[in-house]
């Protein structure tokens, strides 16, 4: 899977404020908090939120679920990471917004270490949920562990190339500790224009 470009024609700075914008007006702060409190050690550093939309109850069960996928693995995401659930009605719109591709259910901007998760991974839903299935060739109970271990992958590896991600990701999935690769240490010269050229880090799932 290739990179995502997006934000032609925005600043860094921009950007950030954006991705601020989404998450501080249509976050659920108060569930946020409560679950930080209960969270297990090796996820003291992450940060979850569900977007606008979400009872209390339901942005709870979401987080679970995300949680129950993140802690199987050997590695984490780097500290201070931020995790945001997005209802799938409010997807489009988002990734439009943001100038992205919406079929894509997961999509992380790396430099302002925000990884974004689409409704559709963890309740199945008409259509959508069908629409996943036939694009990824993967069932619905493992399109979220699929999702996450991919965009986990650009993060613990500082981005790199969509297939070095599919292969730290399996990784992660067989519980082996990570290994971004030599060429993740060292780029190469074409390597290192192409990841300057990218706006804001951001990659698709």
């Amino acid at each position: 899977m290739a990179t995502v470009k997006c934000f032609h024609g925005f600043s860094p700075s921009t950007v950030y404020a954006s991705l601020l914008c989404i998450i501080l007006l249509g976050a659920c702060p108060r569930v946020a908090h409560a679950l930080q409190q209960k969270q297990g050690r090796p996820l003291k550093t992450q940060e979850f939120f569900c977007h606008t939309g979400y009872t209390t109850h339901d942005c709870e069960r979401r987080i679970a679920q995300l949680k129950a996928v993140l802690v199987q693995y050997p590695a984490g995401a780097p500290k201070r990471w931020s995790w945001v659930i997005v209802s799938s009605a409010d997807w489009q719109p988002l990734t439009q917004r943001l100038q992205l591709n919406g079929e894509s259910p997961a999509f992380s901007a790396l430099t302002e270490r925000e990884t974004f998760l689409e409704d559709a991974l963890f309740l199945a839903q008409p259509v959508r949920t069908d629409e996943l299935v036939r694009r990824f060739g993967t069932p619905f109970d493992q399109l979220l562990s699929f999702a996450v271990s991919h965009e986990l992958a650009h993060a613990i590896c500082h981005g790199g190339s969509e297939a070095n991600a599919n292969r730290v990701a399996k990784q992660l999935r067989d519980g082996k500790y990570p290994d971004c690769g030599a060429n993740m240490k060292s780029p190469s010269p074409i390597e290192e224009l192409y990841l300057h050229s990218q706006p804001s880090g951001l990659h698709r799932f």
